[in-house]
């Protein structure tokens, strides 16, 4: 009986709590900034004269959907207020203009003003609403171009421009990462598609037809599908708008204005009804009775409740997890050890101090983070490199948005690395030996090599400060070619590299060269003849045309690369050398085709290297270079043909 009695009083409590809180937040007031800007907007779309109350609050009116925020309103103490996050008025009869007052809402997530009569320019200022998702202003009078600095609103999933007089070209559409609809149907645009929507990974729904004066997109089409037929192709990732509960599988994609708006909102649109806000003021002329009114208290209720207790949960299961992770860094594991080169954990306890890295030699420092030079303990006087990469010290989720691309592109090099050269083997890799991670930054440990890179030596070449013969730069070519072999060849998955240069090129004290730097390194399956990414990586003259021009790359843009790095080997010049300015070719690769079949080709060759006896067998590595950087990637060669080709060559 007492249990049941304290049952009782804890759902009683429970539900007084409730119910405080809701009245709570019935009197919580619109941001000032909020209820300026939305005045504005109802006088200039005519709201006020047959949608809205006298004196009816605003978030109150049917259409304006309001949430909670915590702000400080220029004030010490934080204030809760409610914002305005969705704005939909559709078919609403409205026939006035959007003020540029959108720009204020800064927490608006959907802008729906679709099947009016609002006419007038797209203000500039809703680039300013940062937090937007859905913008539909199909249907309406909307003319003039739409605003250049649209892509600004990366968070934009679903666009509808449709059926309006928006005329000018497509430019605004550069970049929408979370694009997933795309709608621009029966408009005047003028001029092509442009080839920046490839990038819309997200992209499932796209219409571009009723523009009779935009240039025919079938080839952006196709670049889509494969070059296939559309309609074999269907269901793909990319699909023109259609209405797939009244079409056939084979029917031709149609013009929105073929479809009623209330099938395009239901494609188009996720409920919005899902947004909390104030309940909405009673209107004298609605009676409701008793029973629907307990159904929205009882439902009101429960799902206070649960909301109440799923918050809770999470927010508890949060706390633990974070608890566990500051834990275990504090602890720490040890290192990961991938060589038998480090004989015990101990030998690096060293690292893992405050003040471990503090007496070491710097011997680089690049975009990626800093190179020190140490002795390995117990082990004779063998030195090893330790690269350190430095992540923010503050929690991920109070990093700025570069800062927090910066942290992920590291974590990803660090994981890129470990995945590759932690665990393979090959006489011509830069192995990876252990990895410690330290709260502040993560160690990657590798063999020293006192040669340095490439690219070192050959600008010391170039200065005059060092040699390097053709005997030498021979061996280093056929170094490089076998390091590939083995990972396009002998490596499941094969292993892309993306970065091939002289200057991830190191040499060890025989002078023998080893691939390093697997940061922007990829597996692709052998299923796979390509992978297409979102950006480009790599280094400027060492890029294959295939992944700059159309973002697809696979082993044989490393191919390209190794073409250049030959190159260099034999004419001693990089592709950013200001000498390639002054050609007609502008671009190493360029020049190379050209002399080498022209009349001269010798004068290709490293002036240093001219006299030697070997100039035949460098116009035979400067063909092969010529033969690895064909325009198309089907007629290059495999690594280990240019490996067989480079060994052939007898001096």
């Amino acid at each position: 009986m007492a249990t049941q009695n304290q049952k009782n009083r804890f759902f009683l409590f429970l539900f007084l709590f409730l119910l405080f809180s809701s009245i709570i937040k019935a009197k919580l007031d619109l941001h000032p900034s909020d209820f300026k800007a939305f005045k504005t907007l109802q006088t200039e779309l005519g709201l006020s004269t047959h949608l809205v109350n006298a004196g009816q609050r605003p978030c109150s009116i049917n259409g304006v959907f309001c949430e909670r925020r915590l702000s400080n309103n220029g004030t010490a103490t934080a204030t809760y207020f409610l914002r305005i996050t969705r704005l939909v008025f559709t078919s609403k009869n409205l026939h006035g203009s959007l003020s540029s007052a959108i720009g204020e809402l800064t927490e608006l997530k959907e802008l729906t003003l679709s099947n009016n009569h609002i006419v007038d320019r797209i203000p500039t200022t809703i680039v300013n609403l940062k937090n937007l998702e859905i913008l539909d202003l199909g249907n309406n009078g909307f003319s003039g171009e739409v605003p250049a600095h649209l892509s600004s609103l990366a968070r934009l999933r679903i666009l509808d421009v449709s059926d309006n007089k928006f005329s000018g070209n497509l430019n605004f559409l550069k970049y929408f990462p979370n694009m997933e609809k795309l709608n621009i149907a029966n408009n005047l645009f003028v001029g092509h598609v442009p080839l920046s929507i490839r990038s819309f990974r997200n992209l499932r729904q796209f219409n571009f037809s009723g523009n009779s004066f935009l240039e025919d997109s079938t080839e952006i089409v196709k670049s889509f599908t494969g070059g296939e037929d559309f309609h074999s192709v269907v269901p793909r990732r990319f699909i023109f708008f259609e209405d797939n509960e009244d079409s056939n599988d084979g029917e031709a994609a149609r013009a929105p204005s073929s479809i009623s708006y209330k099938k395009r909102r239901r494609n188009y649109y996720p409920s919005t009804t899902s947004s909390p806000a104030p309940a909405p003021a009673a209107h004298h002329h609605h009676h409701h009775n008793r029973r629907k009114i307990l159904g929205w208290i009882l439902g009101f209720l429960a799902g206070s409740f649960a909301g109440t207790i799923t918050g809770f949960i999470f927010s508890l299961l949060f706390k633990v997890t974070m608890a566990m992770v500051k834990r275990g860094r504090k602890g720490g594991a040890g290192p990961d050890i991938f060589s038998p080169l480090i004989k015990k954990a101990e030998d690096l306890a060293f690292l893992e101090k405050e003040d471990g890295l503090a007496n070491l030699e710097l011997i680089g420092k690049g975009g990626s983070g800093e190179v020190f030079k140490a002795e390995l303990p117990g082990s004779d006087g063998k030195m090893i490199a330790i690269k350190k990469i430095i992540q923010p010290p503050k929690d991920i989720s109070e990093l700025a948005e570069e800062d927090s691309k910066l942290l992920h592109k590291k974590m990803r090099q660090i994981r890129s690395e470990i995945n590759t050269v932690g665990h393979i083997r090959h006489r011509n890799l830069l192995p990876l030996l252990a990895h410690v991670s330290r709260p502040d930054s993560h160690l990657l440990v590798y063999e020293f090599m006192k040669n340095g890179s490439l690219q070192d030596l050959l600008n010391k070449v170039q200065a005059g400060e060092a040699e390097l013969d053709w005997l030498s730069r021979h061996r280093i070519a056929i170094g490089v070619a076998s390091g590939l072999e083995y990972l396009h060849m002998n490596h499941t998955p094969k292993i892309i590299h993306r970065d091939l240069k002289p200057g991830n090129i190191l040499l060890d004290d025989d002078m023998e060269a080893r691939i390093a730097d697997f940061g922007l390194a990829k597996a692709m399956p052998d299923a796979q003849t390509h992978i297409t990414t979102s950006k480009i990586a790599g280094t400027v003259g060492y890029i294959a045309p295939e992944y700059h021009l159309i973002f697809k790359f696979s082993d044989k843009c490393d191919i390209f690369s190794l073409g250049v790095v030959l190159g260099v080997l034999v004419t001693g010049k990089f592709p950013s050398d200001e000498f390639f300015q002054h050609t007609d070719e502008m671009s190493i690769v360029k020049w190379m085709k050209k002399i080498i079949i022209s009349e001269t080709p010798k004068e290709a060759i490293d002036p240093k290297l001219i006299g030697n006896g070997f100039e035949e067998q460098m116009l035979l590595v400067l063909k092969i270079a010529c033969f690895c950087t064909m325009d198309d990637p089907k007629e290059r060669p495999n690594s280990k043909d240019v490996r067989c080709m480079l060994a052939q060559i007898k001096h």
